[in-house]
């Protein structure tokens, strides 16, 4: 298509072209991304590479599970896929300007989709190959095998994210074209489709036993191998792709390999025959829904009255927010998926048994689901609380200019974050402790270093983002990896570390006999004092600062 290649050799002149905005970039943000980037891969290949030692420790059954977890990681891989490229779609077929721009070009409806796929699996990829290449190059490091296993694990990547692509990107257009707009038909359909996806579960789980006992063991240990290791799973094939062409079998392996492109290219052709008969009438129908005037009930409007007791200004800031928040699928559907993907985790850490574990490992693995809570915060964070009040815009003067003052609104601004965060995460960790079935103590102490991140992160995004505000950025990528965002992420995950490294630290040596009570007790009070001393001061001075600078501007 000659149209498609058009506009990919024009996002090829933009990616070449950003060398120059690289050049205006601060070093410390350029230096600082790539430490981190480098860190973060080290850290995965690492991590990786212990684990593989430690399933060699177990003998036999390791060296068995060795050669199935390629086919659980590439599903798992896969899923996460499929739900960000949904979301993906939705922003580059509905929410993107390029689309409107895009429709008054001599292009087909079949172009345009062809390039928005070819586009979103380029944006939902990144993740996965950052990911997969740790883990390739621990296994290869493991198993002392040649260079060629990258090559080939590359070979079927590839056709694996656009497959994912594809689905997700059919998901999103019929969820454009025929999902009801009205609230009670929402929750009849969710209703619907939730016991229907797991029956579906529940078939592909039973469809995937099989008759080897050596399967059937292995799936007691590590649960959803069964599943990843039926044959009509990409995933399934991908792995034995990789596995057949590393270990010399080239027949089977070039055919696995022809079977996930053929199958790629055909739901790749499916999506393109959807968007010609669905594209259109979806975007007319997203685009309509974003501008309409008139709404048969106003978004939250159960909670004014409950809100009564607020201060009218501060009440009216939180609802605007909340609304906003809301009233925009890419923002609440990626904290759904972040949050949810803990949450389900949480819920199944007693079918992998971890409830039965010695007092030790149990609460080493409660303060690593603190850090996994916790970092999703800082991403949280950076990702949509520090960019706020610069998403404002042009339109920031009428709040400069409404009856309230600048250290208002970064009040109500506070209370919005801080609310919504501290209520997931308080949640997400008293499932954890719950599910762990740990000691009273290790349970209010997690939850607690949960609260307290929540709030300090919330003060920090929200100070550093009036500190950094930027009215005339529109994009709000730009915003966030700006020198003020870059900022912002650093110095929470710093409070990250200094927050839950002192608590952890003492219940490792009390569980390991380290420590007798007296101490221990000692210990939990020092550490109390530090992390009271360092919430309050990373929670208010950036409020304290950022009213400040708001109050020096000039709308």
């Amino acid at each position: 298509m000659t149209g498609v290649a058009a506009l990919l050799k024009k996002d090829l002149r933009v990616t070449l072209n950003l060398r120059r905005v690289l050049r205006e970039q601060s070093s410390f943000k350029v230096v600082f991304i790539l430490l981190f980037a480098s860190g973060m891969l080290f850290g995965l290949w690492a991590l990786f590479l212990e684990g593989f030692w430690f399933l060699d420790s177990l003998g036999g059954v390791g060296l068995m599970l060795i050669s199935r977890l390629f086919a659980l990681f590439f599903l798992g891989l896969g899923l996460m896929l499929v739900l960000s490229s949904i979301i993906t779609s939705y922003t580059t077929l509905f929410g993107s300007d390029e689309t409107a721009f895009l429709l008054l070009k001599p292009l087909t409806i079949s172009e345009i989709t062809v390039y928005k796929l070819i586009q979103s699996s380029f944006y939902s990829s990144w993740a996965f190959f950052f990911t997969i290449i740790p883990f390739v190059g621990a296994y290869a490091w493991h198993e002392q095998i040649s260079v060629f296993f990258s090559v080939w694990t590359l070979l079927f990547s590839v056709p694996l994210v656009i497959l994912c692509a594809s689905v997700g990107m059919m998901v999103c257009m019929l969820a454009a074209k025929w999902l009801p707009r009205s609230r009670a038909l929402w929750v009849t359909v969710f209703l619907v489709i939730l016991p229907v996806l797991w029956w579906i579960a529940s078939t592909a789980s039973a469809a995937a036993r099989s008759d080897n006992d050596t399967t059937l063991v292995l799936g007691r240990l590590i649960p959803g191998l069964q599943v990843a290791s039926n044959p009509f799973w990409p995933s399934w094939w991908v792995s034995e792709g990789i596995m057949s062409l590393t270990r010399g079998q080239w027949g089977r392996g070039f055919m696995l390999w022809l079977l996930l492109v053929s199958t790629t290219l055909l739901v790749a052709m499916i999506v393109e025959w959807m968007g010609r008969k669905l594209f259109y009438d979806g975007w007319q129908r997203a685009r309509y829904a974003a501008v309409r005037n008139t709404r048969k009930g106003t978004l939250f409007g159960f909670a004014e009255p409950a809100m009564g007791w607020m201060p009218t200004d501060i009440r009216a800031l939180i609802l605007k927010d909340v609304r906003t928040f809301f009233r925009d699928p890419a923002q609440w559907s990626q904290g759904l998926i972040f949050f949810g993907l803990l949450a389900l985790y949480f819920l199944n850490l007693r079918n992998l048994n971890y409830h039965i574990l010695p007092a030790q490992w149990r609460n080493l693995i409660s303060f690593l689901n603190v850090f996994s809570v916790s970092a999703v915060l800082c991403s949280f964070g950076s990702r949509f609380v520090y960019p706020q009040l610069s998403l404002e815009g042009h339109g920031f003067w009428i709040i400069g200019m409404a009856p309230t003052t600048m250290g208002r609104v970064l009040v109500a601004k506070f209370i919005v974050a801080c609310a919504g965060m501290s209520v997931v995460s308080v949640a997400l960790m008293y499932l954890s402790t719950k599910m762990l079935i740990v000691d009273p103590l290790t349970q209010a102490v997690a939850i607690g270093v949960a609260l307290s991140i929540s709030i300090s992160i919330s003060g920090l995004s929200t100070g550093l983002g009036a500190v950094f505000l930027d009215l005339k950025q529109p994009n709000h990528a730009a915003i966030v990896t700006s020198f003020g965002g870059t900022l912002n992420l650093v110095l929470s995950i710093i409070y990250m570390f200094g927050a839950i490294v002192p608590y952890g630290f003492v219940f490792h040596l009390y569980y390991n006999g380290h420590l007798g009570g007296g101490e221990m007790r000692t210990g939990l009070a020092i550490a109390t004092l530090w992390l009271f001393a360092i919430t309050l001061l990373t929670a208010v001075l950036p409020l304290h600062i950022g009213n400040r600078s708001l109050r020096r501007r000039e709308y």
